[in-house]
């Protein structure tokens, strides 16, 4: 992979907070990114002085690389991206993937470094938090330390929920989990969600879920003959949800 400079090197971030809050005030997502209780409270606003907007950035620009000093937390606006982790045998395994509302970088939140790598996998938009401007509000302010750790919970439990399904399930199973899962989070933060555009490539779709990248063509493809999907491209439109989660859900109830 070509060597890209992280993001923060790449991008001149304005200053001052009032930018930072209005940009937050008009942002279509705001009432994603913060939990249904910060709405208008004064943690809110705390927080989103602290929002940095980006610029769009090109496929394949680095938020930060493994082993680099952890200076910032991101929030994505647009677009999407994936984190990795370089193994002890040289490999990438690819630990997740990132959309719109998802806070990036809060796995090394106990780290002076970043423990993965994360890249941008198409034309995107991130915000940027300081680390230490975070870390000192969350210490100020009790409800917004439980409602930033609620969040954290909750990717956490979707990590925790893939690594389960590597042990479980069969080929077919973990592909339909997965698209099921990608529909939730498509329809958490408004887009439709039968109609998913697969911004990874089928390789880092293998990797996540432990399988050969042939293995998932052959899944999708019968998944589709299943009369369950629609597959073109990058383009997965589900066609009958209620199949696919008999499919992903065979290996729990036997």
């Amino acid at each position: 992979m070509a060597t890209e400079m992280p993001l923060h090197q790449r991008t001149s971030l304005p200053p001052g907070g009032a930018r930072r809050s209005a940009t937050c005030d008009i942002c279509r997502l705001r009432a994603a990114c913060l939990p249904d209780h910060m709405h208008d409270s004064d943690a809110a606003r705390s927080l989103m002085g602290l929002i940095v907007p980006g610029t769009p950035q090109p496929r394949g620009a680095f938020l930060y690389r493994q082993g680099e000093p952890r200076r910032a937390f991101y929030l994505v606006r647009s677009g999407s991206a994936k984190s990795f982790q370089i193994n002890e045998n040289g490999h990438e395994d690819v630990m997740g993937f990132h959309f719109p509302t998802d806070m990036i970088g809060a796995a090394s939140l106990e780290h002076r470094q970043y423990t993965e790598s994360v890249v941008l996998l198409e034309r995107s938009t991130v915000c940027e938090v300081s680390a230490t401007d975070l870390e000192a509000l969350l210490r100020s302010d009790a409800s917004l330390l439980h409602s930033f750790f609620s969040k954290l919970m909750q990717s956490f439990e979707a990590e925790r929920h893939a690594r389960v399904r590597l042990h479980h399930a069969s080929a077919d199973e973990r592909v339909a989990d997965f698209l099921l899962e990608l529909s939730d989070r498509f329809r958490a933060i408004g887009r439709a969600e039968q109609s998913l555009f697969l911004s990874m490539s089928r390789y880092d779709i293998a990797n996540y879920l432990g399988l050969a990248a042939e293995t998932i063509s052959r899944a999708l493809g019968r998944l589709q003959d299943a009369g369950a999907i629609a597959v073109k491209g990058k383009s997965v439109e589900i066609l009958m949800r209620s199949a696919l989660h008999k499919i992903a859900e065979r290996s729990a109830s036997a």
